[in-house]
């Protein structure tokens, strides 16, 4: 059966409404990427120094020693990742010129082809982890999801629903990607134990006791998006949960006397999460009550 979670009038209810919350994801999404990808550098610069995939390549192809390209190759690594945080800046315009200029629709694919790399990458540096491999999902999905929707592109009621069901499932992905590193089915990062102690003041016991708590709540959200009776206070518990955590980067490195600039790379780590709260919360705004979805 095909989903039907949108609402039969989906593009004339609050479509203003609906596609300022994709434009204002897709645009902070790719605009925090790029200058995360410009000015702090990306897991990026990692997938050119994967010596197993490009040694004989760069030696039968070019002649190359992997010692002198791993010597060599760092600056032109850097003006890459530089050229590509301002293409992702660039893009980051681009849904708001779509009322005018619906042809540059076409460029969000591009954006999301970086963000997909960038995802992988990060995959990757985690030695594979599932969790790192889904927790993105979100992020990838706001261009994409976008391109579908945004005005000036031909969606129709089915396009509609398919994007909709997407963004459920990327919603899932992504909580289930926070939760499994949570609750210790990875390894707890870090930056997630000192975060929680700077914020809630506590000791790092009680932190991690706390992020298992909260990893098992979000494993479990992500379950239940798929079960219509508890699917909406599963989207509301992604709203909140994805805000707090997006803020948190910002939360724990803010101080009274410190200036906007102290709190870079923070600020554009939270406002690089904000799909993580904001489409959820446009999921639930597109559900219609009594809507149907797959058993």
């Amino acid at each position: 059966m095909a989903p039907a979670i949108l609402s039969e009038n989906w593009r004339e209810s609050q479509p203003a409404l609906w596609l300022f919350l994709l434009k204002l994801s897709a645009c902070l999404t790719l605009g925090a990427r790029g200058w995360l990808t410009w000015q702090a550098d990306s897991p990026i610069r990692g997938l050119f120094w994967q010596e197993a995939w490009w040694s004989s390549l760069l030696k039968n192809s070019a002649g190359i020693p992997w010692d002198d390209w791993a010597k060599e190759s760092d600056p032109y690594i850097t003006i890459t990742l530089s050229c590509i945080g301002l293409i992702l800046i660039a893009i980051a315009i681009v849904p708001w010129l779509l009322s005018f200029l619906p042809k540059l629709r076409w460029l969000l694919w591009l954006g999301a082809f970086f963000l997909v790399v960038d995802s992988f990458a990060r995959w990757v540096a985690s030695d594979y982890d599932i969790g790192m491999a889904i927790e993105h999902s979100l992020q990838m999905s706001a261009p994409i999801a976008l391109f579908f929707f945004g005005k000036g592109t031909a969606a129709t009621k089915q396009t509609g629903r398919a994007m909709t069901f997407l963004l459920l499932i990327a919603t899932g992905f992504t909580f289930a990607g926070h939760g499994f590193y949570a609750a210790e089915i990875h390894p707890v990062p870090l930056s997630y134990q000192t975060m929680t102690m700077k914020l809630l003041g506590c000791s790092e016991s009680v932190a991690v006791g706390f992020l298992l708590v909260v990893g098992v709540l979000d494993i479990l959200a992500a379950l239940a998006l798929f079960l219509k009776p508890l699917r909406r206070p599963a989207l509301l518990y992604c709203v909140a949960w994805g805000l707090l955590t997006a803020l948190a980067r910002i939360a724990s490195h803010f101080s009274l006397s410190a200036s906007w600039w102290n709190l870079d790379p923070w600020l554009f780590e939270t406002t690089v999460r904000t799909s993580h709260w904001l489409l959820p919360l446009l999921v639930l705004g597109l559900l219609r009550k009594g809507g149907t979805m797959p058993k």
